[in-house]
């Protein structure tokens, strides 16, 4: 993929814990497990710290990367995890993946999907570049983002359509509306299967 580069304010890469007067933003809940001791996590926040962009958590680099495109960031930062990416890191694992890419539709950061409807931009500014980004960088594309409010839903398609080059565009389990089932409390035993562009939901 060559995707174009607009001309847009740079995000903020911090390779240790972004600084203390930096972090404004509550993005809300309580879990907040430890990374795995032999993993090695980066992440792209934006300056306001209101969105994280990418997140990249490396066990084994000798192997390759799967990226995850999730709904949207909750609590996890260089200093810890959330439950859903020790649950993605899992499935990485077990299929043999060295590390993962996190992206989401939405790079607001919130344990609660409805405060996306109560900030002008959801999505993110830089968002659309970097999950290209993340994605010429991974082998396989799991798309994962569930069910966000319905005034969202138009998200989606938009973002099969930013990947639809990719050779591994996957999903672990479809809703019945078609939309791609949040990776949290499905089985292990699942694996990545093709998506078709079709198959996601449109608004009503």
């Amino acid at each position: 993929m060559n995707p174009k580069n607009p001309q847009i304010s740079q995000p903020v890469l911090f390779e240790m814990d972004p600084p203390t007067e930096l972090v404004q933003h509550d993005a809300g809940g309580k879990a907040r497990p430890a990374w795995p001791k032999d993993s090695t996590v980066s992440a792209v926040f934006s300056d306001c710290q209101r969105y994280r962009y990418q997140l990249r958590e490396v066990w084994d680099p000798a192997r390759p990367l799967v990226l995850w495109l999730l709904m949207n960031p909750s609590v996890a930062c260089l200093d810890h995890a959330d439950p859903t990416l020790r649950k993605t890191g899992n499935f990485a694992r077990i299929w043999g993946y060295g590390g993962q890419w996190v992206g989401n539709v939405h790079a607001y950061r919130s344990t609660n999907k409805n405060r996306l409807l109560e900030v002008e931009d959801p999505v993110g500014p830089d968002n659309d570049r970097l999950i290209l980004e993340m994605a010429e960088q991974a082998q396989t594309v799991v798309l994962a983002y569930g069910q966000p409010p319905k005034q969202l839903r138009a998200r989606g398609a938009q973002v099969v359509d930013l990947l639809r080059h990719h050779p591994q565009l996957c999903h672990l389990r479809l809703a019945q509306d078609g939309t791609p089932v949040h990776p949290l409390y499905l089985p292990f035993n699942l694996r990545p299967q093709p998506h078709a562009a079709t198959g996601f939901a449109t608004p009503d």
